[in-house]
């Protein structure tokens, strides 16, 4: 009897494991380079508020007001990001200029999750990964 809780335990912390927490990002924290595992999706966060992405897949992304934008291949952008809520913040929302990938103005949102004791972000859809598109941050500055 006094075993079945050591079970329950065990079970609770192998599962524990594998869920990621979110993580609360500062400004400090979210400056710099963002690639995805395979290198192909880049996000660079400037201080001044822009952010340039690029490499990112169509299906990676939830967009707020319009479709995804027309065309084949990975979306890049620019414009300008800010914390979803308030700073330390979870979640970032990107306001894509009309250019690069896009003929509109369009908004789009990343979460933060911590993992293996890493930062890293996803943007909110990809029915292939449970916490979507990720990326983590490679440098400081970017490049």
């Amino acid at each position: 009897m006094a075993a079945l809780p050591l079970v329950f335990l065990a079970a609770f912390a192998l599962l524990a494991a594998f869920d990621p927490e979110q993580a609360l990002l500062k400004k400090a924290d979210v400056v710099g380079s963002w690639r995805s595992d395979d290198g192909r999706g880049r996000v660079d966060f400037h201080a001044d508020g822009r952010f340039e992405m690029s490499g990112i897949p169509r299906s990676a992304i939830v967009f707020s007001f319009n479709d995804p934008p027309p065309g084949k291949g990975p979306i890049s952008g620019k414009g300008t990001w800010e914390f979803a809520y308030d700073e330390p913040s979870t979640g970032i929302h990107l306001h894509i200029d009309a250019a690069g990938s896009f003929f509109d103005a369009e908004v789009a949102s990343l979460e933060s999750i911590k993992e293996d004791g890493r930062t890293k972000m996803y943007f909110s859809v990809n029915v292939d990964k449970m916490y979507g598109y990720e990326i983590q941050r490679v440098s400081e500055q970017p490049q």
